[in-house]
């Protein structure tokens, strides 16, 4: 049982905090993966938008004059560039896409924190669940010590040796299996951000009043964004001559050096400018009811889970209490009763099962309040240290 109690080292020693891996987010190479996905496709409607780029020209012909007045090379060249109307229409466009490209880059943060919250979280849990399994260990160590003993003096059978050598196998063979989650647990955290490993399993609670404030939701602001960025899309959609051309020409003929300006306005009653209209119409009304489904959404799941944790909190009081005030008294009844004869090795057994069916409920019903804490942080892109007491 050595080996599962030195699980306690690592919290006491050298230990990282969970705040302190969420500072490592933005030089995981994670994040920065997604983070230059979402600036390309921010370059992309960036191009789609500018279209006043330069251009230049050239031709080169011969020419062979009739009436015997000459012949000779003739060439041109010509530079021209579209200028858009309207620009500071466009600018504040860019501007809206940039902030909402910064929200989707904090949105991506936000979750990768949550998802850290959650591995943490349930690397503390599953340990606490192994400490409470190893202090049971040696309490079954105990039994065997004295029931070895009592087989050697002829007190006992060798039957009641094998069982309880047995339970602790079992015993054993669960705290292994624990140690395998805390290892998983560690890895997949070190798949996001840099860490040695060390936790320091305190209170992760959240303050509950900012928790459930919606203002504390990157997503929220998100879609708040995405409705003013799509109404700017739109104004910018109605307008009737995008760009202006302007092109310069010089060309040298035979017999004439000609030089011409040139500025030509697109018409914009085509079929494909009232498409690109009534597409922009379309993103808004969509932007709006996605944002208004998301508040509806977010009062309903916020007290549906203000209920869940309430029953979780009132189910984790109970069963410590009752782990308190009968588990521990009954096994510790029992092991006096038995090394006093009077009551039956299995008894003993038993009121250890009992102990750890109770610890493994607790560990059971903190998990899932834990879990649906860390997906409804994720879901709504809260950040964990901003909502941490």
């Amino acid at each position: 049982m050595k080996r599962a109690l030195l699980a306690l080292v690592p919290v006491l020693l050298w230990s990282e905090p969970v705040s302190s891996l969420y500072e490592k987010i933005e030089k995981s190479e994670v994040y920065k993966s997604r983070s230059e996905a979402i600036e390309a496709d921010l370059q992309m409607k960036k191009s789609q938008l500018y279209t006043d780029g330069w251009r230049a020209g050239a031709d080169v012909g011969y020419a062979d004059v009739k009436e015997g007045s000459g012949s000779g090379t003739e060439y041109g060249i010509t530079v021209g560039k579209d200028f858009v109307l309207g620009g500071s229409n466009i600018e504040k466009v860019m501007l809206e896409n940039s902030q909402y490209a910064h929200m989707v880059k904090k949105i991506e943060k936000n979750r990768l924190a949550a998802r850290i919250r959650e591995l943490y979280g349930s690397y503390c849990i599953t340990l606490q669940a192994q400490n409470a399994k190893s202090d049971l260990g040696i309490i079954y160590d105990d039994i065997i010590r004295y029931i070895d003993k009592g087989v050697k003096f002829g007190e006992f059978d060798i039957g009641k040796s094998i069982m309880a050598h047995l339970a602790l196998e079992n015993l054993n063979l669960q705290i292994a299996e624990l140690d395998s989650e805390l290892k998983s647990y560690e890895s997949k955290i070190k798949a996001i951000v840099p860490f040695d490993g060390k936790f320091e399993c305190s209170s992760m609670m959240p303050d509950f009043d900012k928790l459930f404030d919606p203002k504390y939701s990157a997503l929220s602001s998100m879609l708040q964004k995405k409705v003013e960025s799509a109404a700017d899309s739109m104004k910018v959609a109605k307008r009737r001559s995008p760009t202006v051309g302007v092109d310069a020409g010089y060309s040298d003929e035979i017999d004439t050096r000609r030089y011409m300006l040139s500025i030509s306005l697109p018409l914009s009653y085509g079929s494909g400018n009232e498409a690109a209209r009534a597409a922009a119409m379309h993103t808004y009304a969509a932007a709006k009811h996605e944002l208004e489904a998301f508040r509806k959404e977010y009062v309903q799941e916020s007290e549906a889970l203000k209920t869940r944790l309430e029953n979780y909190k009132n189910h984790v009081t109970i069963m410590e209490n009752s782990i308190k005030i009968s588990a521990d008294t009954l096994i510790e009844q029992s092991r006096m009763r038995f090394k006093a004869g009077e009551e039956s090795l299995i008894s003993m057994l038993k009121s250890a099962e009992t102990k750890l069916q109770m610890v493994e409920t607790i560990i059971d019903i903190k998990t899932k309040r834990h879990k649906a804490i860390s997906e409804y942080i994720y879901k709504y892109a809260i950040d964990p240290k901003g909502v941490t007491k």
